[in-house]
């Protein structure tokens, strides 16, 4: 089995909130292919018991917590305050790894590359057929990235809280990041030219389905479909230029 040192350079920010066993299974599988690294976890569901536990399932993280739930983006500038080192690994409490991170290679696509704001390692099989077609293939460090066109969707693909490495600058430069919602950060970035890079194969996948937890800073999402055309509609004509809020 193939291991690799996590960089010295590098802090893994990770964002949770009260499922104990999907936090387990990300933390477990990323430390079987990753050694050495420093954690900082937002724990927010606020439940002392949860709180507890996970404090004493991982002593060696720094875990913070509050009274209240803030949700991801707060989570996020909590989380970020606290790195000293110029490189961000983000990633949620619901992944789970089969293989080690080129982390190299990751550092040197953001130094290499400006437009790269965010290099994901989530498996680039679990992203829609019709996206993975509107990205460009790049070679940097003996690896291959996917690059991300930037017109691949009107928001996603700039920046996206799934496991991944960030240059800490980026946060800094556009903090807080609770000012906005995640696609609204990733519609930001995307204004900025930036674009979201895949490191191929990818090694991350998504655990979470049908355990999702309700983020208390964001608006109910839209059932039934005038809502959703409504709300698209909004949210194009919020990145025209011609609304202030995207909803």
């Amino acid at each position: 089995m193939k291991v690799t040192d996590v960089p010295d350079t590098v802090t893994v920010c990770i964002t949770s909130c009260g499922r104990l066993d999907l936090l387990a299974r990300t933390l477990e599988s990323f430390k079987q292919f990753n050694r050495g690294a420093r954690f900082i976890v937002h724990e927010d569901s606020t439940d002392l018991d949860v709180i507890d536990r996970v404090r004493q399932s991982y002593p060696d993280a720094i875990i913070l917590s509050g009274p209240t739930r803030i949700g991801i983006m707060a989570s996020i500038d909590r989380l970020y305050s606290l790195v000293e080192t110029p490189y961000i690994f983000h990633c949620e409490d619901d992944w789970e790894f089969d293989g080690p991170i080129a982390w190299e290679a990751a550092i040197e696509a953001l130094c290499v590359s400006p437009d790269i704001a965010n290099v994901s390692v989530r498996a680039f099989s679990e992203i829609g057929p019709k996206y993975q077609e509107r990205s460009t293939v790049a070679q940097i460090a003996g690896e291959t990235f996917r690059v991300m066109n930037l017109d691949a969707h009107p928001e996603y693909f700039s920046w996206h809280p799934n496991p991944g490495l960030i240059k800490t600058e980026l946060h800094r430069n556009y903090a807080p990041f609770a000012r906005v919602m995640p696609d609204q950060m990733s519609g930001l970035m995307k204004k900025d030219g930036l674009r979201l890079a895949y490191l191929m194969p990818g090694v991350a996948h998504h655990i979470g389905q049908g355990r999702n937890v309700v983020d208390p800073t964001m608006p109910a999402r839209p059932k039934g479909r005038p809502a959703k055309w409504l709300r698209a509609i909004k949210k194009k004509l919020y990145y025209a230029g011609w609304r202030s809020e995207p909803f």
